[in-house]
């Protein structure tokens, strides 16, 4: 059976963000789409419900009510970065880890360049919140929505780094 694909867009501080998710889960998380990107209503009514979820989950996470993500992920990677991936879990709302701290936590201590070149591909940020992740100076690092909107992340959720 294929997979059927349902996109949106949501409004948010930080730009448009597109959505795409199939039955399965929410697949996909865009920062800074265009009104012209694809996105609108779903035949597929248990797919239109995980991008709804996801909307509102977005929209209280921005307004200060949500802390915690529980919308259904179809999360899509190499086993090394669905491992990576799935530790992000694990960094409270308002801290910050270091890549290395990360690298640890799945058992490739010396593996942070590797960690950072995962995140990087990371398809799903906010929900899974590599923006939470900064150099062990201290330092931002890097974001694929770019440092302003890694900075603002952070400062939504009051998580400075060091």
């Amino acid at each position: 059976m294929e997979k059927k694909v349902c996109s949106i867009l949501v409004s948010s501080p930080i730009g448009l963000i597109g959505l795409s998710a199939t039955q399965r889960g929410l697949f996909s998380v865009k920062i800074g789409c265009t009104p012209a990107s694809r996105g609108g209503r779903c035949d597929e009514v248990d797919v239109w419900e995980v991008l709804k979820s996801a909307e509102r989950e977005l929209k209280e996470y921005f307004g200060g009510r949500r802390r915690e993500f529980t919308v259904r992920l179809d999360v899509l990677g190499s086993k090394f970065d669905v491992m990576v991936w799935s530790a992000l879990r694990s960094i409270p709302y308002g801290e910050v880890r270091s890549y290395r701290w990360l690298a640890e936590q799945i058992g490739y201590p010396n593996a942070y360049r590797a960690v950072g070149g995962a995140l990087s591909r990371n398809p799903l940020p906010i929900f899974l919140p590599c923006h939470r992740v900064v150099r062990a100076d201290c330092g931002l690092g890097g974001y694929s929505a770019g440092l302003d909107v890694k900075r603002f992340l952070l400062s939504l959720e009051k998580g400075e780094p060091c």
